[in-house]
């Protein structure tokens, strides 16, 4: 069996396949005003792995992260990752956090904390760190909800049926990036594809997922398949342009009204 590998760290993967595909200069995320090319995603998670491992961090030790969607969340994440740390995901209003060695969150939430404010001031003064060999095997990152607090959790599998996404497409995800699937959605996918994601840390009614994906000009939305039939129960006020196609997942097929609604095909993965 190999031993450990950098090339097998899960933020060195992603970077690497960001080179490999000439992407550096792609947008990856967009949150509010602001762009963040995938380039600035890499050598950002880099410097926020070096930041982790000057405050204690090894490889191994848990990392919580509690933060709603926002670069810092993305840089938390891929810097935990990158010093073979795990990142267990936490909705940031959750009423407890993880047990862990280092949270990134809000002040006064942690024992130890590191917030969102400390990390982006403290970046632009800190090196790199260089991604930590692991095994394939070795654990990346997990989830905190409430439900697990006091028992075990429960394992589960995501996928996706291939749905045609595209390097020029915009996704927006409606479960959030702290949730399994909001993370597969709104990090793995547009880093992976070379298309960008939206970031926001918003309501998710139906008035303002519209919003988003019009101020931001989202051509692929991403939900479950109760988004959609309470999008075909409530009605909207017009398409949400300029969607090309919309992907709902789940045991439910969507309710056909949901494409007269959204102005585009909806798709069932």
């Amino acid at each position: 069996m190999p031993g450990p590998s950098p090339d097998a760290n899960l933020a060195e993967v992603l970077s690497q396949w960001t080179r490999a595909f000439g992407w550096s200069d792609r947008a990856a995320f967009l949150c509010g005003d602001d762009v963040y090319t995938q380039g600035e995603v890499h050598r950002g998670a880099a410097r926020a792995a070096a930041l982790l491992a000057a405050h204690g961090v090894v490889p191994g030790d848990r990392v919580a992260i509690a933060l709603p969607g926002s670069i810092e969340f993305v840089w938390a994440f891929l810097g935990a990752v990158r010093i073979g740390a795990v990142a267990v995901l936490a909705d940031p209003d959750a009423s407890a956090l993880p047990p862990a060695n280092l949270a990134v969150c809000a002040q006064g939430r942690h024992p130890r904390t590191l917030t969102p404010a400390e990390l982006i001031a403290a970046m632009p003064r800190a090196g790199t760190a260089a991604p930590h060999p692991v095994l394939p095997g070795t654990p990346a990152y997990g989830q905190y909800t409430a439900t697990y607090a006091h028992g075990d959790p429960e394992e589960a599998y995501l996928t996706m049926t291939p749905f045609g996404l595209r390097e020029n497409d915009v996704v927006f995800s409606v479960p959030k990036a702290y949730d399994p699937v909001g993370l597969r959605d709104s990090v793995f996918l547009p880093l992976f594809s070379g298309a960008s994601a939206v970031l926001d840390s918003g309501l998710r009614s139906i008035a303002v997922v519209a919003d988003n994906v019009r101020r931001h000009r989202a051509s692929v939305l991403l939900s479950t398949s109760a988004f959609f039939t309470r999008l075909a129960a409530e009605g909207a006020r017009g398409p949400f342009e300029p969607l090309r196609i919309a992907v709902s997942y789940g045991t439910t097929p969507p309710p056909s009204d949901a494409e007269q609604w959204l102005g585009c095909p909806v798709v069932t993965s």
